[in-house]
């Protein structure tokens, strides 16, 4: 019986608004990744610019992809989506690609080691919860997708 309670649980869980936000971030961290390699080692760009072009691109993907997949939201105006987004994101990129630039280039810290650092300290969990309530909150009385 326990059995079937934590598999109802869990199955649960990977259908979260959570879980499906995550898996987007993970594949936009794919792209922002390639992205900033790419900027860092073939067009030789500074690391934080190269880290600031990843973010911007991965955001856009995380954008999209949230509000069809994850949070359900197409229903509701895309503008103030798009504006909240937008803030919430470039406070995100500023810190981000500061902290790329600092472990990189500082501590010597491998570039992608550097960026994946600032992904899980920057992107994981303050933003997730920013997407959730800030940029693609449900209207009072609505639930959660």
């Amino acid at each position: 019986m326990a059995r079937g309670w934590f598999r109802a649980v869990v199955q649960r869980v990977l259908k979260s608004w959570a879980a499906r936000s995550l898996q987007i971030g993970a594949l936009a961290t794919v792209v922002d990744i390639a992205v900033l390699l790419v900027c860092v080692r073939i067009l030789k760009l500074p690391t934080p610019v190269g880290a600031a072009t990843g973010v911007a691109i991965g955001s856009t993907i995380t954008f999209f992809l949230n509000r069809a997949f994850a949070f359900h939201a197409q229903g509701t105006p895309v503008a103030g989506q798009a504006v909240r987004f937008i803030l919430s994101t470039l406070v995100a990129m500023s810190i981000h690609a500061a902290l790329v630039g600092i472990l990189a280039d500082r501590f010597d810290v491998e570039v992608v080691v550097a960026k994946l650092i600032a992904d899980v300290l920057v992107f994981s969990v303050g933003q997730l919860l920013v997407l959730r309530f800030l940029v693609f909150r449900k209207p009072p009385g609505e639930p959660a997708a």
